[in-house]
C-alpha cells in the first residue's frame, strides 16, 4: 500500500471515531412499534383462585395520565355533607350577622334566585346586596339582616352567597361563604334562622 492509501484510511477511521464518539454524548433511542406481543390469556373460571387481600386504595391518576381510549372509570362520589348541612340544605330563612371583629365590616349577599323579566322582555338578575357593620357590632346575639327601603322579609336559600370584607384598609375578608354547602352560615332550626359569625 502507499502512503497515499494510507492516509486517507487513516482519516477515514479518525473521522468514523469522531463520529461514533460525538453521538454517544447523546441519548438517543429507537423505538421499533412493531405487532404487539400476545396478551397471556386469562385463567380458566373454574380454577380455584386465592382469598381477596384488601390493599390500600391506589392513587388517583393525574389529569395528564388520562387517555380518550381508555375505558370509562366510576365517578369519585363526594363525601357527605355535614348532618347539620344535610338537614338545613333546601331551608330558606333570615340572615343574623355577628360582627366579632375590631373591623368596620361590609357583608354582601348575592342570591341565586332564578333570573326574572322586565317589562320589555329582557332578562333581569337579582342585584347584590350589602350591609355595613361597625368594630364589635352585634358580636353577642347578632343582628337580623332586612332588605332595603322595607322591601319584603330577606331569606336566603342553598346557593346564595355571602362574602364580607374590612373597610379599613386592613385587607381582611371573610368567606365566600355558600349557604347550606360551606360549614357557615349555621342554620339555627330553633329561629329559622341562618347565623354568620365573623371572628377574627
Amino acid at each position: 500500500m502507499t502512503k497515499r492509501g494510507v492516509y486517507p484510511a487513516a482519516i477515514g477511521v479518525v473521522l468514523l471515531g469522531l463520529t461514533v464518539w460525538f453521538l454517544s454524548q447523546f441519548q438517543i433511542s429507537i423505538q421499533y412499534e412493531g405487532v404487539p406481543s400476545p396478551v397471556a390469556p386469562s385463567p380458566a373460571e373454574d380454577e380455584p383462585r386465592p382469598p381477596a387481600i384488601p390493599s390500600p386504595a391506589p392513587p388517583a391518576a393525574s389529569p395528564s395520565a388520562a387517555s380518550p381510549s381508555a375505558a370509562p372509570t366510576a365517578t369519585p362520589i363526594a363525601a357527605p355533607a355535614a348532618p347539620a348541612l344535610q338537614s338545613a340544605i333546601a331551608q330558606a330563612g333570615a340572615l343574623r350577622v355577628s360582627n366579632q371583629t375590631d373591623h368596620p365590616v361590609r357583608v354582601a349577599l348575592l342570591s341565586r334566585q332564578t333570573k326574572t323579566r322586565n317589562a320589555d322582555g329582557s332578562e333581569r338578575y337579582p342585584e347584590p346586596i350589602h350591609w355595613d357593620f361597625a368594630p364589635q357590632e352585634g358580636s353577642t346575639k347578632g343582628l337580623l339582616l332586612a332588605l332595603p327601603e322595607g322591601e319584603a322579609d330577606l331569606q336566603v336559600q342553598a346557593g346564595d352567597v355571602i362574602t364580607a370584607f374590612a373597610q379599613d384598609g386592613s385587607r381582611r375578608y371573610w368567606g365566600p361563604y355558600v349557604v347550606g354547602e360551606t360549614v357557615a352560615p349555621v342554620w339555627n332550626a330553633t329561629s329559622q334562622e341562618w347565623e354568620l359569625v365573623l371572628s377574627k
